[in-house]
């Protein structure tokens, strides 16, 4: 079971990384719809806003309360969070409220205390996200019907609504594991590490088909990770479970993780120098970059974990 110290550190941290990926889903539905479906851009965007407001709140609960090295890791933030955002802002017109960017990066660090009252606070707005994401994955069920019935048209592959369905599930899953305290287990550790490369998986594949046929290398080398993520969800699902085995997967995912990781850098330094170009908006590859640190973070707290 997780202590009060452990339950605010991991719902603080899992929130600030979550809760701006929701916003960046939020914001990509709120762009790609023509004028027409004017009621569903309202909607992502009032949804986006909710998690703004509720960003904002958690950033000031986070003073003090997260380590210096989890700050540094790049799943909160970025060096690219920013421009990105701006850039994002420029492109297509919207609000995307770079102030909880800017109140982000200077984030006091530090170690939480055992505060009965602070970790009553956080499980309250556990309860309020889950409510919140919920309705995100009923929001985005809804249009994925409504492209797959050809009633509306959006400028992304119908296939991105299953995968931003999932990751948020994951999301509510992980908050009401928190809400209840449980630490974690091998069981647990596996399946994360197993839907994690399944998501890279999915990153690496819209990255190849979002970017400019015209740069045939950034192709190349996204199709070639998404084979090598393909590769190793297979041996996740084969694996005899065993701790030597999970211990090697956890070290070849990381190594897998750690290359994704240079190359999405990569395409943020040449995109943000208008390198590149990709036939969606600039936040959605600096959020790619902080999945694939939360990933890297996450595996590597693993391996401080007993498993036995």
């Amino acid at each position: 079971m997780l202590n009060n110290n452990q339950f605010i550190t991991e719902s603080l941290i899992t929130n600030l990384y979550y809760l701006r990926t929701l916003r960046e889903y939020c914001a990509r539905i709120q762009v790609s719809f023509q004028q027409k479906a004017e009621e569903y851009i309202k909607r992502s965007e009032k949804l986006a806003k909710r998690c703004e407001e509720i960003g904002n709140r958690l950033v000031k609960l986070s003073n003090g309360n997260i380590p210096n090295d989890v700050l540094n890791s790049g799943i909160i933030t970025t060096k690219y969070t920013l421009p990105a955002e701006e850039l994002t802002e420029k492109l297509f017109d919207i609000n995307i409220n770079t102030e909880i960017t800017e109140k982000e990066l200077n984030i006091e660090p530090g170690m939480a205390s055992d505060d009965s009252e602070l970790a009553t606070t956080l499980e309250n707005i556990n309860t309020e996200i889950i409510e919140l994401a919920r309705e995100f994955v009923e929001f985005a069920t809804l249009v994925q019907d409504k492209v797959k019935n050809q009633d509306i048209f959006t400028f992304y592959y119908n296939s991105l609504n299953s995968f931003m369905i999932e990751e948020i599930r994951i999301y509510i899953f992980t908050l009401e594991r928190l809400n209840q305290k449980l630490s974690f287990d091998p069981s647990f550790i596996l399946d994360d590490e197993f839907w994690r490369n399944s998501f890279l998986y999915g990153v690496a594949t819209f990255i190849r088909g979002e970017i400019d046929p015209i740069y045939q290398d950034v192709f190349n080398e996204a199709n070639q990770f998404a084979l090598e993520y393909q590769k190793i969800i297979k041996e996740y699902e084969e694996i005899e479970v065993t701790p030597e085995n999970q211990q090697k997967m956890s070290i070849k995912s990381l190594e897998l993780a750690n290359r994704f990781k240079v190359f999405i850098e990569n395409l943020l330094d040449k995109l943000l120098k208008k390198e590149l170009y990709f036939i969606s908006a600039p936040i959605t590859k600096d959020n790619a970059l902080t999945a694939v640190n939360y990933f890297i973070y996450n595996l590597e707290k693993y391996q401080n974990i007993n498993i036995e």
